[in-house]
């Protein structure tokens, strides 16, 4: 796609049916990576509520963490909110992944392989803001499944708030609003600017990196071995006191007095430092990165496979 984002497709193919095939390869690349990592995932967001004020007991280690929700909670405990989670793909990754293209198109014209590195970091974090901003309620509601029963072990809930996706729908509405399904909206979108600057910039630069220095194909299995890997360490690297701030918002609940622990995310990330420390705001970072990396490697190979094997070619 050095000419553009759509060279190699047949130039008679009408622009929609372009991204709707893109779209659908995005969800279930994303769908892939998502199921094979999500435990991680689930685990990391309960270190990072981990520590808060309130809560007592035994401090875990990332292992220890899982084991304990296994213990407790049991195998499925380890998937508690994946519907939403899978939902969340769908739109978030679907427009950050294609709508990076033609961001990066607009910042800095059809030669993609030789935007600079501003441009890219522009396009990233516009795709993945955009993206966030439309999947927050989905996001939301994963966040509140996974921490519902850590409040239960804590005695602070009887039992679960929702049963599935759209019995959480339907509570969070009632009892909150459509305002209700935007709580934690702006660390949410803050984390995945971070995030797609770390992950879409550095798997684009890193990619066009690895082809003119080691003189592998675009095409080339190692080559998206290579960029996925650098994109999750720096996309963590990036994103982790965003994601802490995103977990505990996301998750709260009003106090006895009505009122609620964190207001924003720098009163959260203040709040968090002056209680726990500044590495606090790095709770899950080697969690949150042992999940990214595999989520990059799984999602980017899918996606350029089945973009190769669909005619499109590979991302440039």
């Amino acid at each position: 796609m050095g000419a553009g984002p759509d060279l190699n497709v047949n130039p008679n193919t009408p622009k929609v049916l372009v991204l709707g095939y893109k779209f659908c390869l995005t969800s279930v690349s994303s769908m892939c990576a998502e199921g094979a990592t999500y435990p991680i995932d689930f685990t990391k967001t309960r270190l990072q509520l981990q520590g808060e004020a309130g809560f007592t007991g035994t401090k875990f280690s990332f292992f220890g963490m899982m084991g304990n929700i296994v213990k407790t909670e049991g195998m499925s405990g380890l998937y508690s909110g994946f519907t939403p989670a899978l939902a969340r793909h769908i739109p978030y990754t679907g427009f950050r992944a294609i709508g990076y293209e033609y961001i990066r198109a607009f910042f800095c014209g059809k030669d993609a392989t030789s935007a600079p590195f501003y441009a890219k970091a522009l396009a990233g974090m516009t795709a993945g803001a955009i993206g966030q901003a439309i999947a927050v309620p989905c996001d939301l509601i994963k966040v509140r499944m996974q921490g519902d029963g850590r409040l239960v072990a804590a005695g602070k809930l009887d039992k679960p708030r929702y049963t599935g996706l759209m019995d959480a729908f339907v509570k969070i509405k009632a009892e909150e609003g459509y305002i209700g399904f935007y709580k934690g909206a702006t660390p949410a979108i803050q984390r995945a600017a971070l995030v797609n600057l770390g992950e879409l910039t550095t798997y684009d630069s890193a990619k066009n990196a690895i082809v003119d220095n080691m003189g592998l194909s675009r095409d080339d299995l190692r080559c998206h071995l290579l960029s996925a890997f650098c994109s999750g360490f720096v996309a963590s690297l990036c994103s982790t006191p965003a994601d802490v701030a995103k977990s505990r918002i996301m998750n709260q609940k009003p106090g006895p007095n009505g009122e609620l622990m964190y207001k924003g995310t720098f009163h959260c990330w203040m709040k968090t430092v002056n209680e726990e420390g500044f590495f606090a705001l790095y709770k899950g970072f080697f969690p949150g990165w042992f999940r990214l990396a595999p989520w990059q490697l799984v999602f980017w190979v899918t996606y350029e496979r089945l973009r190769i094997l669909s005619g499109l070619g590979s991302f440039k």
